[in-house]
């Protein structure tokens, strides 16, 4: 016999009306809520002033990263190369050629999807010959370090001056043979400074010549059509 639970006669009631009470509750404090958001009033001065604000920080800091060469030490933290993005490399080998007198005269550009660094002035490529003059094989190097970090596609193109080789006894026959051994040569510095992708690379003579038709001296001419290229794909030219 249970004397601590008498049995009732009336049966027990489980209703779950309170719960209904709660809902609404929980209705009424959500419409209260979305009322005053509703009803506040933002600021903008003091909105464009904050954004102002991080936005200059943010400048200062990429530039801070870009003039200490923190940006490449980044890049190197990391332990199997990646595609990068073309922009976040154009900032970084600008910034390389702010610092470095030797850069000067290389040009950095973006071209459709791809970014292109050009060896093209007085000393890079003497007529005839595709060995680097003076300190050209310190600015591939230099360039180089950077592009090793990554894994985006990379070409090389060599390119000459119309004139055509006429010397029986010149190293290559002919203009073609001259714009591929400069490529070439371009390439393989690129190997030395540790980029370990395969390099595409090609000959394309005085093809481009007539890019130049806004260059009105002769002689600055024809030193930057004796040129190469070296043409840095978006990460999709390597299927990443």
């Amino acid at each position: 016999m249970n004397f601590l639970f008498p049995k009732s006669d009336k049966p027990q009631d489980f209703s779950n009306v309170w719960m209904t009470s709660l809902a609404d509750l929980l209705a009424l404090l959500l419409a209260f809520f979305v009322l005053l958001f509703s009803m506040s009033e933002i600021k903008v001065d003091r909105w464009q002033t904050l954004t102002e604000t991080f936005g200059n920080k943010m400048s200062d800091i990429t530039d801070l990263v870009t003039k200490t060469g923190e940006a490449e030490k980044n890049m190197a933290m990391i332990t199997e190369p990646k595609a990068i993005d073309l922009s976040y490399l154009e900032h970084i080998l600008n910034g390389k050629k702010e610092q470095s007198p030797l850069l000067a005269n290389v040009e950095i550009f973006r071209a459709e999807e791809r970014l292109v660094i050009s060896l093209a002035g007085w000393d890079f490529f003497r007529p005839g010959t595709e060995k680097e003059g003076g300190e050209v094989a310190e600015v591939i190097d230099m360039i180089g370090n950077t592009l090793r970090h990554i894994s985006n596609r990379v070409e090389v193109y060599g390119h000459t001056d119309p004139d055509p080789i006429t010397s029986p006894t010149a190293k290559y026959p002919n203009n073609w043979a001259l714009s591929m051994a400069r490529a070439l040569s371009v390439a393989t510095e690129l190997k030395h400074s540790g980029y370990i992708y395969p390099i595409r690379v090609f000959g394309m003579a005085d093809s481009r010549f007539g890019e130049l038709i806004y260059v009105d001296d002769k002689d600055r001419k024809f030193a930057l059509a004796r040129r190469v290229d070296i043409v840095v794909r978006e990460a999709e030219g390597r299927g990443q």
